[in-house]
């Protein structure tokens, strides 16, 4: 089991910042844009000012610093990579990516699917590389967070969604698993 540290944190942020110039990290509540996105998300989204981190441009939005200082290293690690991933995406199709997050399109197959699946992707690759498994607490919350309205019901089908969730987390293990090579050491 790996332990992430605050300077696994600063040197990914560091390595964001040399790949995606301009990449910085801001808080929704210091923002008077992102609180009025919030209202409008409300009836939806009760905690997108106080639990989401977005993606706008090169800008990582965090809920507040405070709610940054109580997350773990660990956590922000594995939240940065996710949002990564969105980050890459918004500068390979900068206008698709945000029409499909700016639409409020409240149900169905989504734009916003896609990229949210790319981007758990990624999470359960960090998961998988500290812990050496996926948890199915984690592929839990993940359907959740696609079957429920916090993400605008983008994508209605809680046994499809876990079953896809399963299948990426069995690849990411096999892939983590072939990449670490034959094991040494007597039969």
């Amino acid at each position: 089991m790996r332990v992430i540290s605050q300077e696994d944190v600063d040197a990914l942020e560091a390595a964001l910042a040399a790949e995606l110039p301009g990449f910085r990290i801001a808080y929704k509540d210091e923002s008077a844009g992102q609180r009025a996105i919030g209202r409008l998300l409300r009836p939806f989204n009760r905690t997108y000012l106080t639990q989401y981190t977005t993606v706008f441009g090169r800008t990582v939005w965090m809920p507040s610093r405070a709610w940054r200082d109580r997350q773990s290293p660990r956590s922000l690690w594995a939240l940065l990579r996710h949002e990564a991933v969105h980050l890459r995406a918004m500068r390979r199709f900068p206008v698709l990516f945000q029409l499909s997050y700016a639409l409020l399109l409240p149900a169905g197959l989504t734009f916003r699917a896609l990229w949210e699946a790319r981007a758990y992707r990624e999470t359960l690759r960090a998961e998988a590389e500290l812990d050496g498994a996926i948890s199915e607490a984690t592929i839990e919350h993940i359907a959740g967070r696609f079957t429920g309205p916090d993400y605008l019901f983008m994508f209605p089908f809680p046994k499809a969604i876990r079953r896809h969730l399963r299948r990426v987390s069995a690849e990411v293990l096999a892939e983590l698993r072939s990449s670490a090579g034959p094991e040494t050491g007597a039969p």
